[in-house]
């Protein structure tokens, strides 16, 4: 049962329980003769001793209660101040003033024993009057802090709504808090290793990272400071909003404002510049939360502090995560760490401009995996032009390459070969399709819970991340987004998920056919609002702050969520590798039917390939020019004339120029190629 709700149900029990006790109380001193044996004995006493001030004491009772209860949390302030002292004193007093009045006006009032006694000492050390007057001052005073406990309830609880509140505010301004709402899906994979190998694997463990040794100190005051000087800002320009919260993060602090009817959230949208200039900052977003009935204003701290990878995988829901393909992104704007799935995904897309955290951020998505996932569970299929990113990678027995053995396996850095692997990937996916068919199965959750239960070989999930996407759509943009599409659409049940990183986030390296298949989306700082519409379909990533500051649109989400994004530095990433590879596990998975090479005979293994390449040769030899759609005319296919251009330019044929569109024949090559293969011939 949840914990508030307990709280809540005690605190109703005994409210209701020292309400019947007051009411009964009450009772015994309007009814005593009707109260029974014991409420008579009760008033008989109460009254001899006090007098007429009894009456007050059903009161006492019901304020004592009140402030000292424990179960009453949000009292807790007043008991120090209110002691019993004050509510036996104020009745002492009144009955000493009963006392006097009894002596005045002879028996119409009773002051009870300890008023006489009291009054009769005061009254021959003092006289008459000045006694009167001390027990009035005295009385009064009394009196005063009897009911000073209601007058200070209502002035806090007036103080407290007005009061602006601070989410995740810690005394010690420390607001880095080791906690964790995003939960992720559970699946049923098993961690039955296949083979010895497997079996003597160990998982990284989370001291290899290192700690976080930064604090953030906010104060609280100039938090609140701030959020005052937003409120002046927009009621220069007639905006009357009121600040509801104020969620400090690791980066990031958001204003929670709530806003007077009739205003227009596009009404602040307007004036952000004049916001950011007043607020001291390069650039802040606004976001509605509907779920508040509130505007978000977010604002860069003065000061900041990075997120480190173990903080985030050092929670308890990536501990207790199932899935070999948890990822742990970051943490959200009030520090609580933000884990995902990628096989809820299925695939995801990244994009941000150069030193936004790009590289880093899939840096972070890779330990993830290595973090969680065995070799005979997951592998990885590395693609990196820039061929220095990914390099700490070459000999981790998870890596996978399909067009090569698995002793042989390496990080593909060559466009042409990336795009030979996506093609023999797709091969792949068919091949699981109809190995699935065959055992009845829809998905590799269900095919490996078959194998387990048939103590056979389970298939593996394979995840492909490609560094520079950007790289292979210049080199071949119609043979990559053919197998792009086709693996987005199809692979996500047979196990095989993409994540594409781009820094170029235009319309011609990402295109709509792409960007409908990869439903995930993290945007990292972007250099226009173009930009970030084209990798989230919505503002707002140009106003992100880099170093690792992103927006991650999960899939079926309408709104991005802003995370800061998490860091492993150059140095964890060596201890974490040289730890996996010590173990000495070699890189095991089947191997692929057809071995495609990358050497350069290789191409014309197959008779039919290599008579289309003569022709195609001979052919612009006669025109004097070359274009797929040329070469299509005369092989009668698309797919062959796409091949035989991309090894056109792998033989150094034809190239393409910088900066142009249009290919550039190398007539001499030609010419040596047509002879040698006359003489060939004859």
């Amino acid at each position: 049962m949840n914990i508030s709700h307990e709280k809540s149900k005690k605190e109703l029990i005994n409210f209701f329980v020292i309400v019947l006790l007051f009411l009964l109380v009450v009772y015994i001193f309007i009814s005593p003769n009707k109260s029974g044996i014991f409420g008579i004995f009760i008033y008989n006493i109460l009254y001899k001793m006090l007098g007429t001030a009894s009456y007050m004491l059903p009161f006492a009772f019901l304020i004592f209660f009140k402030f000292i209860d424990e179960q009453f949390t949000f009292l807790k302030i007043f008991q120090q101040a209110y002691k019993t002292k004050y509510y036996f004193g104020t009745i002492i007093f009144c009955s000493c003033f009963f006392s006097y009045l009894k002596y005045i006006f002879k028996y119409k009032y009773c002051g009870g024993w300890i008023g006489d006694k009291l009054f009769f000492m005061l009254k021959t050390l003092f006289g008459i009057l000045p006694s009167f007057i001390m027990i009035i001052i005295l009385f009064f005073i009394f009196l005063l802090k009897f009911f000073e406990g209601f007058v200070f309830y209502f002035i806090y609880k007036i103080k407290k709504k007005n009061e602006i509140k601070l989410i995740n505010y810690k005394k010690d301004s420390n607001i880095v808090v080791e906690k964790t709402t995003k939960n992720i899906a559970n699946n049923n994979n098993s961690k039955i290793p296949n083979n010895i190998n497997s079996n003597q694997y160990i998982l990284p463990n989370i001291e290899l990272l290192e700690k976080n040794k930064q604090i953030l100190n906010l104060n609280k005051n100039e938090l609140i400071k701030k959020s005052r000087l937003l409120e002046n800002t927009l009621q220069e320009f007639g905006i009357n909003a009121k600040i509801k919260d104020i969620i400090p993060g690791p980066i990031i602090t958001r204003y929670d404002l709530t806003l007077a009817p009739g205003i227009r959230i596009q009404t602040i949208s307007n004036i952000t510049d004049n916001i950011a200039l007043t607020m001291k900052t390069s650039a802040i977003r606004i976001v509605p939360i509907p779920e508040k009935s509130v505007i978000g204003i977010e604002v860069r701290n003065n000061s900041g502090i990075i997120v480190n990878l173990r903080e985030v995988i050092d929670s308890g829901n990536f501990e207790n995560s199932r899935s070999p393909l948890t990822l742990a992104l970051g943490k959200t704007i009030d520090g609580l760490s933000y884990i995902t799935d990628l096989i809820t995904m299925p695939h995801m897309l990244i994009a941000g401009t150069t030193g936004s955290g790009k590289s880093i951020g899939i840096h972070s998505i890779i330990i993830s995996i290595l973090y969680k996932a065995y070799p005979n569970e997951v592998k990885l299929m590395l693609i990196d032009p820039k061929r220095v990113e990914m390099l700490i990678y070459k000999n981790i027995p998870h890596l996978y390459n399909p067009c090569t053995s698995s002793n042989k396996a390496c990080i593909i850095t060559n466009p042409k070969e990336a795009v030979i692997a996506l093609k023999k990937l797709s091969s792949i996916m068919d091949d699981r399709y109809s190995k699935f068919a065959k055992e009845a199965v829809r998905n590799i959750e269900e095919y490996n819970n078959k194998m387990v239960l048939l103590k056979k070989q389970k298939e593996f999930y394979i995840v492909t991340i490609i560094d520079e996407f950007a790289d292979l759509m210049l080199v071949a943009q119609k043979e990559t987004e053919h197998y792009i599409q086709r693996l987005s659409q199809m692979a996500r049940a047979v196990g095989i998920h993409l994540i594409l990183s781009t820094q170029r986030p235009s319309v011609n390296i990402i295109t709509g056919t792409i960007k409908a298949n990869l439903p995930a989306r993290l945007s990292f700082q972007t250099a226009s609002k173009i930009d970030s519409r084209v990798i989230l379909d919505s503002f707002g990533a140009e106003n992100l702050v880099g170093n690792g500051d992103l927006l991650f649109l999960p899939p079926g989400e309408n709104r991005p969520i802003r995370l800061q994004g998490t860091y492993v530095s150059p140095m964890d990433l060596k201890k974490i590798i040289s730890f996996i590879n010590k173990q000495g596990i070699p890189k095991v998975y089947e191997q692929p039917k057809y071995i495609i090479s990358n050497k350069n005979n290789t191409m014309f293994k197959e008779n039919k390939v290599k008579d289309d390449f003569i022709k195609a040769v001979k052919l612009i030899n006669e025109r004097k020019r070359i274009s797929q759609d040329l070469l299509k005319a005369n092989l009668g296919s698309s797919s062959k004339a796409s091949n035989i251009l991309s090894i056109l330019e792998i033989k150094k044929f034809i190239m393409k120029p910088n900066g142009t569109n249009k290919w550039k024949i190398n007539h001499e090559k030609i010419f040596e190629f047509l002879n040698k293969s006359n003489k060939e011939d004859n």
